[in-house]
């Protein structure tokens, strides 16, 4: 049988599943070797653009720039300059990412009522209210109450995330919701994982879809660098673990 959501009809809500996705959420914490899944049409088509213009309409981006410490055990960012004097090897990541989104909320902020409207639906569905939690629980099992931890993300020219792990940390899955209308699979910014066997998977940031990809030793992910000049590939990522979740190094963003 395909599951339904029951969240508030007026709020965001996910698209149905079919059984054999289901089938493959379900299997995504206890499979062996790993193997991440990808959903096309997360939301209802209109919903997803909907959220796709809030997202991009955000007005404060910064530039996050990571390297890795000596040992490439741990990371810390750093300075466009230091950024740009940093050995390509030792490079970990650099993407925008949203600043001050609380703010967005205030009326004086200037952020359209519109999207302040959607953007507190997204944060009901994702993290204050039971509606996506109730869903991964459905979807994966994890078998302990869950919290998640929301991120926004975007690539410019040039921008990519290096191979890495998340396993240090107690996040056992992220969840890359990806909103850019415009994305074309020659445009770059593919989100790439590598099970404890080798076998490798690529996952294109289509528009509406999403990753879900399980986090666990053994297993590495990474972004392939963004070639249009254009800032895109616009995600919601969301990492999800137990009860507290902690700081993690990565968020995962892919």
């Amino acid at each position: 049988m395909t599951q339904k959501n029951s969240g508030d009809p007026a709020g965001l809500r996910a698209a149905e599943r079919t059984p054999q996705e289901l089938a493959e959420l379900g299997a995504l914490l206890s499979r062996q070797p790993a193997r991440p899944v990808q959903l096309p049409e997360f939301l209802p088509g209109e919903q997803a653009l909907r959220l796709s213009e809030t997202v991009q309409a955000m007005p404060t981006w910064r530039s996050s720039p990571v390297v890795w410490n000596p040992g490439r055990h741990s990371t810390r960012g750093v300075s466009a300059d230091e950024w740009d004097a940093t050995p390509a090897e030792l490079r970990a990541a650099v993407r925008d990412v949203a600043q001050d989104v609380p703010a967005l909320f205030d009326e004086g902020s200037g952020y359209p009522a519109e999207y302040r409207s959607l953007l507190a639906d997204l944060f009901v569905f994702a993290c204050m209210g039971p509606e996506l939690r109730a869903l991964l629980d459905a979807w994966v099992a994890p078998g302990k109450p869950l919290r998640t931890n929301m991120e926004f993300a975007r690539y410019g020219h040039g921008d990519r995330l290096g191979e890495h792990s998340d396993a240090e940390s107690d996040t056992l899955f992220v969840l890359n919701l990806y909103l850019d209308p415009r994305y074309r699979e020659a445009d770059g910014g593919v989100l790439g994982f590598r099970n404890e066997d080798g076998e490798e998977f690529a996952m294109p940031p289509r528009f509406n879809s999403v990753s879900v990809m399980p986090i666990r030793p053994g297993c590495v992910h990474w972004v392939s660098p963004w070639r249009v000049a254009r800032p895109g590939r616009h995600t919601v990522s969301i990492a999800a673990g137990p009860e507290p979740l902690p700081r993690t190094v990565h968020r995962g963003d892919a």
